[in-house]
């Protein structure tokens, strides 16, 4: 682990409350990206009946001694409210106590609210809730905002409470019930009730697969009543989208991924939890995957950094309710139940040390560059949306989707998949892909390069694709130059695809074992002749390829096994539309480990990326090393990660007319003036320039 930071082992009081900025967090009059940690008790979630304010204050100068600045600690509810409306005055002055604790350290407290201690299994339920839905339940709603007024009331204006956090990965394991409506009315009470109370810290609520999940509480729903959103990326709980192991770039990107796609609704994203169990992992691994993803995260705009969790549980509660029924619960601390400790702990050190030496509002305050867009359809944004049937210019009796019934519960997972084997892609060929929604109004995003990946394009399941009326909307994205990609499947259902794509399906494709592309023409890396193998052997329309014909103004990129086109160039406007046979990202979904040393399936993307100039004006060309890049006031930043075992070199290019670059890292910020840049395996860099 590396030293503890001098300038911060007696670090004052925070003085100025944080307030949201143009992106990040201010302090004052200065930009910040808090860097803190979830604090459990060795003794196990239910703290209040086995740990008191000294625990936590002797966690806390640990905390500060490494660097930190901030940390993030449960209130438990059945704990501060034992009956309806009685609120234990005695824990209140434990939970005072803790917040002077970490005012003495210079951390800041970023309470969570309502927790019944979400560890494992564990949920220490208030004993008075009776069945009641906390969401739903008007009843329950009041009490709770009664409950978030008079802890508002409480600390309203601390300049050490960082932000108030409704609660802790809504709707709770016991809710799953929990729908759009009741989630949204569920903050809409409890934000409204802390602004009523006086409080000005910022507000937020600490979501946990949300967006990956389509559920209740994701960035679509809740954010307006926000300040900042937030994701807690857990991909080893995730098999279903991630069958990889915990190193592969697939994982790594998997806190970037959810960054961006939480923030196409609206506000900025932190990283509220992060990690994985060294019951499991080799601790080196874990570090290694902590400096990736919290790296590549900040790279797509993330505002903050809490990774689970500061210790590991203490052997005596291996014995107790959550631990003894989830034993890989034990061990995700930084360090260990006796202090020691992990080499995770020096990766967040480093990261906050190196945000402390980044100065923020120069060079990164404006947020981050979107060099290319994956849609995400208005059916997930507003799933049943009656303004979205277009039936209010004319008299229409009561229309119904029969979808409802045909399909209650829609799995977004395939739609998911799509969209994260295309943001690694766009990753790995040097595109930084954003998630603007899809509009009613029709406009298409203004982008160079618009990536639409099957289920995109297809037809049975609404909440997966575009509005039949998107196709027809093109012409001003094309006349601006834009590039169109799309990837096609059994599945696929485009009006008019002819004259959109200079190509249509005319019928679903043989199953194959495997399936090939063949290049005929110089596409990314992949030269004339060249052949790139893909995944086959389904039946399943999603999987499946298509079969399609050309126009005579279209351009065959590449063939499949039996000649036919497979990729597919048609200029329109100044612009183009490419058009895969394949719904190669759908095909990756399903590889484990997939986007490694070996995979060439990045070169489909650089080559669009080529077509399109959409690379950013600052970036590398190399598959294994992701670029992200924010802008500030005075220039900007690039942030790169090595998301491989290798050590790799490449040059790097910055926008033209930059000037003054500078290599930022925990020891400070020292000139550059090379051309190439080096990273370690596994490592990050952190690059500035003026303007």
């Amino acid at each position: 682990m590396n030293r503890p930071d001098t300038d911060r082992t007696h670090t004052a009081p925070p003085h100025h409350g944080l307030a949201p900025g143009r992106h990040f967090l201010r302090d004052g009059q200065h930009g910040v990206g808090p860097v803190g940690v979830h604090f459990v008790p060795v003794s196990g979630p239910d703290w209040p009946w086995r740990a008191d304010s000294r625990v936590f204050d002797h966690a806390f100068a640990q905390m500060a001694a490494l660097g930190l600045d901030c940390v993030r600690v449960d209130v438990i509810w059945s704990a501060v409210e034992p009956e309806p409306g009685r609120y234990d005055e005695a824990h209140l002055e434990q939970l005072d106590a803790i917040l002077d604790a970490a005012r003495r350290h210079g951390l800041r407290l970023h309470p969570v609210l309502f927790i019944g201690g979400e560890v494992g299994d564990a949920v220490w339920d208030v004993p008075w809730r009776d069945g009641r839905d906390p969401h739903a339940d008007a009843e329950m709603r009041r009490l709770q905002a009664d409950h978030a007024a008079m802890l508002a009331r409480r600390w309203a204006g601390d300049p050490a409470v960082l932000a108030w956090d409704l609660t802790d990965e809504p709707p709770s394991w016991l809710f799953k019930e929990t729908g759009d409506d009741s989630a949204r009315a569920w903050t809409t009470d409890i934000a409204a009730a802390i602004r009523g109370a006086g409080a000005t810290q910022p507000i937020t609520i600490g979501t946990a697969s949300q967006e990956i999940d389509h559920g209740p509480f994701r960035a679509d729903v809740v954010a307006e009543h926000l300040d900042f959103a937030c994701v807690h990326p857990y991909p080893i709980y995730s098999p279903e989208l991630y069958p990889d192991a915990l190193l592969a770039a697939r994982m790594t990107h998997a806190g970037a991924f959810e960054t961006a796609l939480a923030a196409g609704a609206g506000r900025p994203v932190m990283l509220h939890e992060y990690g994985a169990s060294s019951t499991q992992f080799a601790p080196e691994s874990i570090a290694a995957y902590d400096r990736l993803l919290s790296w590549s995260s900040f790279g797509r705009g993330a505002i903050g950094f809490f990774p689970w969790c500061w210790t590991d549980a203490e052997p005596a509660a291996h014995d107790r309710a959550p631990y003894v029924r989830m034993p890989h619960e034990t061990q995700f601390g930084l360090t260990e139940h006796d202090g020691a400790p992990r080499p995770r702990a020096g990766v967040l050190a480093d990261l906050a040390a190196t945000l402390r030496h980044l100065d923020i509002d120069a060079y990164a305050g404006e947020g981050p560059v979107a060099s290319a867009a994956l849609l995400v359809p208005h059916e997930y944004v507003h799933p049943y949306d009656r303004r979205s049937y277009g039936l209010q210019a004319s008299a229409a009796g009561d229309y119904v989707p029969a979808e409802r019934a045909w399909t209650p519960e829609r799995d977004v997972k395939p739609l998911v998949r799509a969209w994260l084997n295309a943001f690694v892609m766009a990753a790995r060929a040097g595109l930084a892909a954003g998630f603007p929604r899809e509009a009613l109004t029709g406009e298409w995003p203004d982008v160079s390069l618009l990536l639409l990946p099957a289920p995109l394009t297809t037809t049975t399941c609404s909440l997966w694709h575009a509005r039949t009326s998107f196709w027809q909307r093109g012409a001003p994205f094309f006349e601006q130059g834009g590039t169109l990609y799309l990837s096609c499947c059994a599945d696929t259902a485009i009006p008019e695809m002819l004259a959109l794509a200079g190509c249509r399906v005319v019928d679903r494709a043989p199953v194959r074992p495997t399936g090939l592309l063949r290049f005929v023409e110089q596409w990314g890396p992949f030269a004339p002749g060249a052949e790139l193998a893909l995944p086959g052997g389904f039946s399943d329309l999603t999987l499946r390829s298509v079969r399609l014909e050309c126009d005579d103004d279209a351009r065959v990129i590449a063939t499949g096994a039996d000649g036919e086109p497979a990729i597919v160039s048609a200029r329109r406007g100044t612009g183009h539309v490419v058009t895969s046979a394949f719904p190669v990202e759908l095909l990756l979904a399903g590889v484990p480990d997939a986007h490694g040393a070996t995979d060439g399936t990045w070169g489909l993307y650089a080559g669009l990326a080529d077509l399109s100039g959409a690379r950013c004006a600052a970036t590398v060309d190399h598959p294994d090393l992701t670029a992200g890049v924010l802008r500030g006031a005075r220039g900007g930043t690039i942030v790169l990660t090595n998301h491989s075992g290798a050590t790799v070199g490449t040059p790097l290019r910055l926008p033209p007319g930059a000037h003054d670059p500078a290599v930022v890292s925990a020891a400070g910020r020292s000139p550059w003036d090379g051309t190439d840049v080096t990273l370690e395996p596994y490592g990050a860099l952190v690059l500035t320039w003026d303007l």
